[in-house]
């Protein structure tokens, strides 16, 4: 090796592998190093729901029940902000590398697995009756049943599985100490993040979700740099919060969200004409 040449070294599996050379700059050999460390890798890897990033990251060495600066793992993929189809498959790598979870009926559920499911609720049907708690990102997961959880990822499945089992629809939410919560499952599904939980609107809209329910309100993104504070909301209305611009949420996907709400609640068949809004996009 010429003097002042050197490389970085990665172990993969069994063998070394010369990964780059020093002709690359420095900065991306060290950009390049990073993403070789699993722990260090992995919140991209989460944050993009990659399911072949996560399961490298666990092949290198990583434990789905590490903990990344004192938090746990898997609490980081619950309460990312990322919402996609691709959540329950990243939630089954971490079952497949050994994640040690203590709540198995959560566990399915957040897999989005209705066979366990199945098997837990004929051992024990009170299970239905347990509330949760979860660290996330946009809609409170606080003192809620299973199915909100459920809203919350779409994960329609279990979703089934539950209400066949009795689990009502509108079943509210806990309450912190000024009233603020109490929502029902379909609040999580009408300004979900990319529309992502329109699936489990629907459902809960054909098993009669009541859309004139009203909290008191709600802190949206508690504990996060976007928390806002929603007073005095139904399901339709807090659709319409989807376009407070700390959402990001597309304008014409609220305002079709909010046209079937209203036909469903009211037989009112109306699309506003002026979306997207052309005084703001003038």
């Amino acid at each position: 090796m010429e003097k002042g040449n050197f490389y970085f070294l990665k172990k993969v599996k069994h063998t070394s592998s010369l990964i780059f050379p020093a002709t690359l700059p420095v900065r991306d050999r060290w950009q390049q190093a990073e993403k070789m460390d699993p722990k260090k890798n992995i919140s991209n890897q989460i944050e993009l729901h990659s399911v072949q990033g996560i399961r490298d990251c666990f092949e290198n060495g990583l434990s789905p029940n590490a903990l990344i600066d004192g938090r746990p793992l898997f609490d980081l993929l619950i309460s990312m902000y990322t919402r996609s189809p691709r959540f329950k498959e990243c939630v089954r790598v971490f079952i497949e590398y050994g994640f040690d979870f203590e709540n198995k009926v959560l566990l399915a559920v957040l897999a989005d697995n209705p066979i366990d499911l199945e098997k837990l609720i004929a051992d024990n049907p009170k299970i239905l009756d347990e509330q949760i708690t979860l660290n996330c990102a946009y809609t409170p997961l606080k003192s809620v049943s299973l199915l909100h959880v459920c809203s919350e990822f779409n994960h329609l499945k279990c979703a089934q599985t539950l209400v066949k089992h009795g689990l009502n629809v509108n079943s509210a939410a806990g309450t912190d100490r000024y009233g603020f919560g109490g929502q029902t499952p379909i609040f999580h599904t009408v300004n979900q993040n990319n529309n992502t939980s329109s699936e489990m609107m629907d459902y809960l809209l054909s098993k009669n979700a009541d859309l004139g329910y009203t909290v008191k309100g709600m802190i949206w993104g508690e504990t996060f740099p976007w928390e806002t504070f929603i007073p005095s909301v139904n399901p339709i209305s807090y659709s319409m919060m989807g376009l407070l611009p700390q959402m990001h949420r597309d304008e014409k996907t609220i305002f079709d969200t909010i046209s079937k709400l209203m036909r469903n609640q009211y037989g009112i068949d109306y699309l506003p004409p002026n979306i997207p809004n052309k005084y703001l996009h003038r």
